[in-house]
């Protein structure tokens, strides 16, 4: 009997106990002590997600990228997707390899740095 509860405890906790991972990035942009652009950044197993919170133009511009790094501080960055979110809204992404970079402003024309 108490080998039977073993198992069964084992089983149970199997079932329960599964965290995912998530990694989770916020940026914030302000000027005069209010806020330009807060967004929020969550990577999962499942894909990642991009919410816009809040931006002054009414959207967030994201660009996603690689970057490929020599041991002489030299990196070759290749774009992979640029899109935009609606403030207040958020928007996912399941294709993106692991690795991947991202950055956000409140206009398209801004550039990563």
């Amino acid at each position: 009997m108490r080998f039977l509860t073993t198992i069964l405890s084992c089983l149970l906790s199997l079932f329960g106990c599964h965290d995912k991972v998530t990694t989770t990035s916020i940026t914030r942009i302000s000027a005069h002590g209010m806020d330009q652009l807060f967004s929020r950044t969550s990577v999962r197993t499942d894909g990642a997600w991009f919410e816009c919170v809040s931006s002054d133009s009414g959207r967030c511009y994201y660009q996603v990228f690689q970057e490929a790094c020599d041991g002489q501080q030299h990196c070759e960055r290749s774009a992979l997707q640029q899109f935009d979110v609606r403030a207040g809204q958020r928007q996912k992404h399941a294709s993106l390899p692991p690795g991947f970079k991202s950055c956000v402003a409140t206009t398209p024309a801004a550039r990563c740095q």
